[in-house]
């Protein structure tokens, strides 16, 4: 862009980034690309075999052991020994406790699903959340959506519904099960509803933000350590942790702990919107991820079907952003 001074020399002015533009442009990528790569993760560590043979109930019981202890890093990196004993609050504990729990099953329908269908249709499935948000918002406090926003949610259906079946009609590399499909809509159903609560347990509680994490992080880890015991040690055959191999140790760390460290810090420097859209996006990228490293087939159709499901969430997210501009 070029202007004229007041001594009439013409100047260019070039483009400027602040700091946290830029920040806020490497978490975008970061988040994006962490979303998509996390079911492709999940589905690696399986390694050659069909099903897991590490249990399911035991990464998510490390991952989140782990983010316990993260959280009360940071309580006391960030208010000392003050902040780390508000982390052992017996209140809190039991206020984010119900949470944590339905987080955890949350988990555990998102890692079972992989069993049966694969990473990119999984993902495909999530973006429903945005029907699913729209129901329980009408439903809850009577948000309604203009009859744009309803057309464009119908579309991300079709969009949805193509990629599953066109998928499985091809026989890409892809794999399909009614059962899976169920995992995969529950698990949506289950974020979703526990998304409303968390958000009224943060604006509520007064304790800062460590604290809360890691309260929130200590009854996870103890749900997931309850459905270890009992999925795997009394109804299982009593080996609590499966076969673990070096592709479980880079799920943990890769998949789930870096997962709710860049999901913190991305609503931390970016808003809901873009939060929505860059799992639009993480729908195409795992996709390639499928493509390129899990032996899945290039298949014009099912892209094709990825790519309307894409443009109907970023429409429908950009919908509601003008919306809510007009109302300002």
């Amino acid at each position: 862009q070029a202007c004229r001074s007041s001594t009439g020399v013409v100047e260019v002015l070039h483009p400027h980034f602040d700091g946290q533009e830029m920040s806020a442009a490497a978490a975008f990528f970061a988040v994006t690309t962490q979303r998509a790569c996390h079911n492709a993760f999940i589905e690696w560590a399986k390694g050659d075999s069909a099903r897991a043979e590490y249990t399911v109930s035991s990464v998510i019981f490390v991952a989140q052991l782990c983010c316990v202890f993260m959280g009360w890093f940071l309580a006391h990196q960030s208010g000392g020994q003050k902040d780390l004993k508000k982390c052992f609050d017996i209140p809190t504990l039991k206020k984010f406790s119900v949470i944590g729990f339905i987080y955890a099953m949350g988990d555990i329908f998102e890692m079972e699903s992989v069993n049966y269908i694969d990473s990119s249709t999984y993902t495909v499935l999530s973006q429903s959340k945005l029907i699913v948000t729209a129901l329980l918002m009408w439903g809850i406090d009577g948000t309604k959506q203009n009859l744009m926003q309803w057309f464009i949610l119908f579309t991300t259906t079709a969009g949805m519904v193509e990629y599953v079946l066109v998928g499985k009609a091809s026989s890409g590399g892809m794999t399909f099960s009614p059962f899976g499909v169920f995992l995969a809509i529950t698990k949506v159903f289950i974020s979703c509803f526990v998304a409303v609560l968390n958000q009224k347990a943060l604006k509520t509680d007064k304790s800062p933000f460590p604290v809360q994490f890691s309260c929130l992080k200590v009854s996870w880890a103890l749900a997931s350590f309850g459905y270890m015991i009992v999925k795997d040690g009394i109804f299982g055959g009593g080996n609590l942790f499966g076969v673990w191999t070096w592709r479980t140790g880079v799920l943990v760390f890769f998949g789930f702990i870096l997962k709710t460290f860049f999901n913190q810090y991305l609503l931390k420097v970016l808003d809901a919107i873009w939060k929505n859209i860059s799992e639009a996006i993480g729908v195409l990228l795992v996709y390639f991820v499928k493509v390129a490293l899990l032996g899945g087939t290039f298949i014009p159709a099912v892209f094709n079907a990825a790519i309307i499901v894409i443009l109907a969430c970023i429409s429908y997210v950009l919908s509601k952003q003008a919306a809510s501009a007009k109302k300002e």
